[in-house]
């Protein structure tokens, strides 16, 4: 439960709804505030489970904040997903096995769950799986991008050979258990990342009974489950009438990214669509207010652009040559293009607010398009129109959130798709929604 989207209060109503435990993934980028998050959740509860990345820097910081809270804390599950791994992580380190994954000709991550690799990252966390209450759970993440790597190797065959480490790992007592994070178990089957749910769990019973012959440690399983991608929640259903079936089988199901839709299960180029109301500040005196609160445009937004569009008028420069006082020098004309330009771009961040559907897709606009182009317009600005853009971008960002959380809304009324249509209450967040009705699923943990 992200921080961003819940209040505390409202974590603490649903940890006392929950099933079992209250989950939080960190992102690795937010490894140095690990101790904080970690303090925090043992606040709210006393057995807490975290997803954290698989680099030394997070181990280290996990075994730290741990360490801590000895003599507070129930248990806490770490789970550890491994496998697929972004180039420009903070972990440099190589082996022989890894395998590039390239977009077109340009190489965006790595894949690796050889037993090189995962006897690495066991070591690693030694000192963490020391700790008194603590569980270990290694998960192999996404193993059917060895399809998309094109490597001539057979994706069950790879992950057979990855779940038999694993059995030999919980059998030397060096990790709790282990699991899966796929995308692939929820895509149709038609699709070259499809990863079938059964050929998964024949994997693990298989791995067991090659390594000690005994039930499979395989204990979780994560795929995407959320109000837009549907399929999971069958899958998770066959997977979990299979599993009550199964003696030798003890496994958990979890929804990942229950609040977080991306184009084609998680497969397809684009941005992410979140299921989420934001809060969002309404000028300098009104303090902040969730977006599903506010039933029209936040009101200083239309002030904030009237005060942006006037100051770059250019109105002074004009007046240069209507009154007759002389020309405009070239620096001044430059100067007045960049203001009719600067006009334009906002104006046109205006009409596109209705037209807004991500949240990720509106930052990195700004980022590679929008404050380039001011850079390049302008060599520099006074403090004026600097305060003036400032107010302005700050508004707008209030706006463009207020504008995808009710599209957002519109968007799960109306339904299509194979998705059903979901009337939201006016006075509940999208994502209280969303986890709500996932805590209603008894096929998930």
């Amino acid at each position: 439960l992200h921080p961003r989207y819940f209040s505390l209060q409202r974590i603490r109503k649903l940890s006392a709804s929950a099933r079992e435990r209250i989950g939080i993934r960190i992102p690795e980028k937010a490894t140095p505030k690990i101790g904080e998050i970690v303090n925090k959740a043992l606040e709210l509860q006393d057995d807490i489970t975290v997803e954290a990345g698989s680099s030394r820097a997070v181990f280290d910081s996990l075994t730290n904040a741990i360490s801590g809270h000895k003599n507070n804390m129930k248990s806490i599950r770490v789970d550890i997903p491994f496998g697929y791994r972004h180039t420009d992580g903070d972990d440099k380190l190589t082996f022989d096995s890894d395998i590039p994954i390239f977009e077109g000709e340009r190489q965006v991550a790595i894949y690796n769950n050889s037993n090189e690799y995962l006897t690495s990252l066991i070591d690693a966390s030694s000192k963490l799986r020391d700790i008194d209450g603590v569980e270990t759970v290694f998960l192999v993440h996404n193993p059917e991008v060895i399809a998309q790597a094109n490597q001539g190797k057979d994706k069950m065959d790879n992950l057979l050979e990855c779940f038999q480490s694993l059995e030999t790992a919980c059998g030397e007592g060096k990790i709790s258990s282990y699991g899966i994070s796929s995308n692939g178990m929820s895509l149709d089957p038609g699709h070259p990342l499809h990863l079938p749910w059964r050929n998964v769990l024949d994997a693990a019973l298989s791995a067991a009974k090659n390594v000690h012959g005994e039930s499979a440690k395989l204990s979780t399983i994560q795929l995407p489950i959320n109000l837009l991608e549907t399929r999971g929640a069958g899958v998770a259903k066959e997977i979990y009438d299979f599993a009550q079936d199964s003696q030798n089988l003890n496994v958990n199901i979890f929804a990942s990214r229950p609040l977080t839709c991306y184009p084609m299960g998680g497969v397809g180029d684009g941005f992410p669509f979140k299921l989420v109301d934001y809060q969002v500040k309404l000028g300098d005196q009104d303090g902040m207010r969730w977006t599903h609160q506010i039933r029209e445009c936040p009101p200083h937004y239309a002030s904030c652009l009237n005060a942006a569009l006037g100051h770059f008028d250019g109105e002074e420069l004009l007046l240069i040559e209507q009154e007759g006082e002389r020309k405009m020098t070239v620096e001044e004309r430059e100067t007045l293009e960049g203001c009719r330009l600067l006009q334009s771009m906002l104006a046109d961040l205006d009409l596109s607010l209705h037209e807004l559907r991500s949240f990720e897709a509106y930052e990195n606009n700004l980022a590679t398009k929008v404050i380039p182009m001011i850079h390049n317009t302008f060599e520099e600005l006074d403090e004026e129109s600097a305060r003036v853009l400032q107010e302005f971008f700050a508004a707008h960002g209030a706006a463009a959130r207020h504008a995808i959380a009710k599209t957002t809304r519109s968007l799960l009324l109306k339904g299509g798709d194979g998705v059903p249509s979901y009337d939201v209450p006016a006075d509940m967040t999208l994502q209280d929604f969303a986890i709500q009705y996932l805590l209603k699923d008894d096929c998930l943990s």
